[in-house]
């Protein structure tokens, strides 16, 4: 068995157990979202989500999270040809489908460690007619039952947190990747130092199967594995406004009391991280 392998069999656990959960219920169109929104006008937002009912306000909510998305995908740069794209630590597929929708000569595969995830994604795929043109697989990002050199651009929406290992992360992309290809990565990022990091860190490592890890660590393990850094976008303030706007939902996921806080205050710090592979 090799490092790590324990870890990520408890990742999948935890994955194959959420269903009808938060994440569920928000998608009322069928775009299961794993990932925090943004909100960049927070007194605009306030106003709807105070008069708005508890479907009302819930839409908004993953109107956000789709808009996180929106926002990701302009950094992988897309081209309009036919390309190849890993969607590495795909979920529900939430991603994928809006990937696919948006880029119709795109070519997507998904990996997840969830056999549960694997299936929900493929039946949503099914459904929108996209099946075609998205594969879901059980896999691990660190392991990939894929020949070397084959994608042109890789996403990573959240997913990298869950990992005992970035270099090894970064390493296995550079692997399946062409050289010049484009990823992206957004992460919550630990930020350390900070008087409540330790605390806010033990707590969503405990609730959500994570190994958080520092800014440092995606810097250094992405420049070792060949991918030069070169964009960076901050996107705490937004992601702090999302939970604290998702905090006054009538019912939230439990998690809401130290996730708003810790981004609040900048234990936690949520970035976007574009890469090129130069090796």
């Amino acid at each position: 068995m090799k490092p790590g392998d324990i870890w990520l069999k408890k990742v999948a656990a935890y994955y194959d157990s959420k269903k009808k959960d938060l994440n569920w219920r928000l998608a009322a169109d069928g775009i299961i979202h794993h990932h925090n929104g943004l909100i960049f006008d927070k007194t605009s937002f306030l106003r709807k989500m105070k008069t708005a009912g508890t479907a009302a306000g819930e839409a908004l909510i993953h109107r956000s999270e789709t808009e996180l998305s929106g926002f990701g995908f302009k950094f992988l740069d897309c081209p309009r040809k036919r390309a190849r794209l890993l969607d590495a630590g795909c979920g529900r597929g939430g991603s994928s489908l809006l990937l696919a929708e948006r880029y119709p000569l795109l070519r997507i595969t998904g990996v997840t460690l969830s056999a549960y995830q694997a299936a929900a994604a493929r039946a949503a795929a099914r459904a929108r007619g996209l099946d075609a043109r998205i594969e879901f697989r059980r896999a691990s990002m660190l392991s990939l039952p894929v020949p070397e050199n084959i994608f042109d651009r890789a996403w990573a929406c959240e997913s990298t947190e869950h990992l005992p290992s970035l270099p090894a992360f970064f390493g296995e992309m550079a692997r399946v990747c062409v050289p010049g290809a484009r990823l992206v990565v957004i992460a919550g990022v630990r930020n350390p130092g900070h008087p409540g990091e330790k605390r806010f860190t033990r707590l969503a490592n405990q609730v959500y199967f994570l190994k958080l890890h520092t800014e440092k660590e995606y810097l250094d393990a992405g420049a070792s594995r060949g991918w030069e850094l070169t964009c960076k976008k901050d996107l705490t303030r937004p992601a702090a406004n999302y939970w604290n706007m998702r905090a006054m939902l009538q019912k939230g996921s439990g998690t809401e009391f130290f996730a708003a806080p810790a981004f609040t205050g900048g234990a936690f710090l949520y970035h976007l991280y574009a890469y090129d592979l130069v090796k």
